[in-house]
């Protein structure tokens, strides 16, 4: 995962399912990235758990002249899931990901966390 964070030049976030007052945001400062970067870290010993909804939000990260180059999909209170894993794979910063996801405004404080 580190090749797709190595690249990245901007990083769309947003909720997959709104209630009206979320918001998407558009990381694209390199201090940023790498903040949301180790913010999305996962446990990658883990077994991956298959989840068949759609997930909470979304992570759509650019490379250069904007080609997607992933998209990751957060399950709050449970994982990220990418298309080159078999599944979900646990955050290790759950917590600090849901808070910074309030703060900006992505998804509803009272989300589970």
């Amino acid at each position: 995962m580190d090749a797709l964070w190595w690249a990245a030049r901007s990083v769309e976030v947003s909720a997959r399912r709104t209630a009206g007052g979320e918001r998407s945001v558009m990381v694209g400062r390199v201090a940023e990235i790498a903040e949301l970067a180790a913010l999305l870290e996962v446990d990658q010993a883990a077994d991956p758990f298959a989840c068949m909804c759609t997930g909470d939000v979304g992570f759509t990260v650019r490379g250069e002249r904007g080609a997607v180059l992933g998209v990751l999909t957060l399950h709050i209170g449970g994982g990220v899931d990418w298309s080159r894993w078999s599944g979900q794979l646990p955050l290790l910063r759950a917590a600090e990901l849901t808070e910074w996801l309030v703060v900006r405004g992505v998804v509803d404080p009272g989300c589970s966390r």
